[in-house]
């Protein structure tokens, strides 16, 4: 006899022996490609959103300070920095057992000038932030679909822009409130006598 061909079809005409090209955690590009990718550029954008809400990015150190009459030693507490955020900074205390703390962030006061240093450090973040949450669904999607190999080369372009986008915030670094007296940022707290060290990356 002759041989016959049997195809078959679904409702729509397609034929089922086509592979589906969308299935849950079916990880097309292999487990460790696209969950480790993922995971990481996850917690990447976590980091950066709790970042630029934190008052603990940069600190400035007091070097020397003019002397205190101490009165109650047991709860008197001496200021010893302050911190900065892209939004937000905070006064740093240090206790009698010498732990150091941060008070409550808050935003700067209408008075203290951001300059360009400080509008290229925010701006940096919020390009890598709108460019860097697309990628993210698409790292996403991975799990579930397979991109092609130009998809996945500008989405590794494009990571790279973030990657560069988060390393420029260190502008901030050379803003007038890392390499000035910050006492005006917070005069009620910050004397004038202080004499501060350099702007540095906070290391908590």
């Amino acid at each position: 006899g002759d041989d016959i061909s049997v195809q078959s079809e679904n409702s729509f005409g397609g034929d089922f022996t086509e592979e589906p090209w969308f299935v849950t955690f079916s990880f097309p590009h292999g487990l460790v490609a696209s969950f480790v990718p993922t995971l990481l550029a996850v917690a990447a954008v976590c980091f950066s959103v709790i970042g630029n809400n934190t008052c603990t990015l940069f600190e400035r150190k007091i070097t020397d300070r003019p002397s205190y009459n101490m009165t109650d030693l047991e709860s008197y507490e001496i200021i010893a920095g302050v911190s900065y955020g892209l939004y937000v900074y905070g006064i740093q205390y240090r206790d009698e057992v010498d732990e150091f703390y941060t008070t409550q962030c808050k935003p700067y006061p209408s008075h203290v000038v951001n300059d360009d240093y400080v509008k290229a450090a925010r701006g940096f973040s919020a390009i890598a932030l709108v460019i860097g949450f697309p990628i993210v669904l698409l790292l996403c999607l991975t799990s579930c679909m397979k991109l092609g190999g130009r998809t996945v080369r500008v989405m590794s372009t494009l990571l790279m822009l973030v990657a560069t986008c988060q390393l420029m915030i260190l502008v901030f670094l050379n803003s007038e409130r890392c390499v000035d007296n910050p006492n005006p940022v917070d005069s009620s707290y910050l004397q004038s006598q202080f004499v501060w060290a350099k702007c540095a990356l906070h290391t908590g």
